[in-house]
């Protein structure tokens, strides 16, 4: 397996939370698990340090990265800015059958009703996965989608765990749902300040649940 392929399987593993906060990366066991060499391991490893998704620990080593609370609400802050101003500028820069297909996956009474009330996180945090990928693409705006992919991993476990709250996969779907119904009819400040509010509410939850987050 390539440096590459490694890092991409390394990543996924922690960001769908097979890998816990604290857990060790021993490079050998890894090198074997996935049939590659202790170099690309080494090299994968030190590429996820960056992305802020590893750490090196004192007489640990390599381990996923403990989250950190008051930067998480750094990166909340960050957020809430570059996501707002993305939903405003794809409102500007789309027409209303650019968001046929997000509408069909948000609508009511359809599939993410049943994901919510099920509590099926992967579903859930697919369609929110395609909101943002959608609008990004929109928004054409190719700094900004460089800015929010350099926070998109660090936010990502951390969006798992707060849709595990009670209730938050219902109030994530409605407040999408709103934020949708402004992209569709090119209602800039709308969007912008709804899609905030949509970030100041899992921001609260952060706060509220903030043992069993961080």
């Amino acid at each position: 397996m390539k440096r590459h392929n490694v890092e991409s399987e390394l990543r996924e593993r922690i960001l769908r939370g097979d890998l816990a906060p604290g857990d060790r990366l021993p490079e050998v066991q890894i090198a074997e698990e996935l049939g590659t060499t202790r170099f690309a391991v080494r090299s994968a490893l030190q590429a996820l340090e960056s992305r802020k998704l590893v750490e090196r620990v004192p007489n640990a080593g390599v381990v996923v990265a403990r989250p950190d609370y008051d930067r998480l609400q750094e990166i909340y802050d960050v957020l809430e800015l570059l996501e707002g101003l993305a939903a405003r500028l794809a409102a500007e820069r789309s027409t209303p059958r650019d968001w046929a297909e997000l509408q069909e996956l948000f609508a009511e009474g359809g599939g993410l009703d049943e994901a919510a009330e099920n509590g099926d996180i992967d579903v859930f945090l697919a369609a929110i996965d395609r909101y943002r990928d959608t609008v990004i693409e929109l928004a054409d705006q190719a700094f900004l989608a460089e800015m929010l992919a350099g926070v998109r991993d660090q936010s990502h476990l951390l969006r798992r765990r707060i849709l595990m709250t009670p209730g938050r996969m219902q109030e994530s779907l409605a407040e999408h749902r709103m934020v949708i119904d402004a992209l569709v009819r090119g209602d800039a400040e709308g969007a912008e300040q709804l899609k905030r509010h949509n970030m100041q509410t899992a921001r609260k939850r952060l706060s509220r649940y903030r043992d069993f987050l961080v």
